[in-house]
């Protein structure tokens, strides 16, 4: 009996590891339930009028930066010309100054000859110093 016994055993302890290996592996997927889905709000489509208007409010704003970048250039050009009549004047107030020099220099130069001329009268040395100034 005590043979049986340990055969019973055995053969039940099996038996138990099997199944349970069974159970272990993947279980079933649960049953799933059909639900309804809901389809997606699609977004109406502009009509005409709207793509039109939308059109004409991109080509406003793309006219406004043109404008505005056409009013930049305009300001930098009128600086331009400004700073360009201003160099000319003064290169003419500049001319100007360096004419009036040269005119000055030969009348200092005349002042200069007729002094020394008179110096040398006054010494006796007229002919030594009329060579070497003239």
């Amino acid at each position: 009996m005590n043979f049986k016994f340990k055969t019973y055993a055995a053969a039940l302890l099996a038996v138990s590891l099997v199944t349970s290996f069974a159970y272990a592996g993947n279980p079933a997927p649960a049953a799933r339930k059909h639900t309804a889905t809901k389809k997606a709000a699609t977004p109406a489509t502009p009509t005409v009028e709207e793509q039109i208007q939308a059109l004409r409010q991109e080509l406003q704003s793309q006219i406004d930066s043109l404008k505005t970048s056409l009013a930049d250039k305009d300001a930098q050009l009128k600086q331009a010309q400004q700073a360009a009549a201003d160099a000319r004047a003064a290169a003419a107030s500049a001319e100007a100054a360096a004419s009036s020099q040269q005119q000055a220099k030969p009348h200092y130069r005349k002042k200069i000859v007729s002094n020394l001329l008179m110096l040398e009268k006054s010494h006796g040395c007229e002919k030594s110093l009329r060579g070497f100034l003239c």
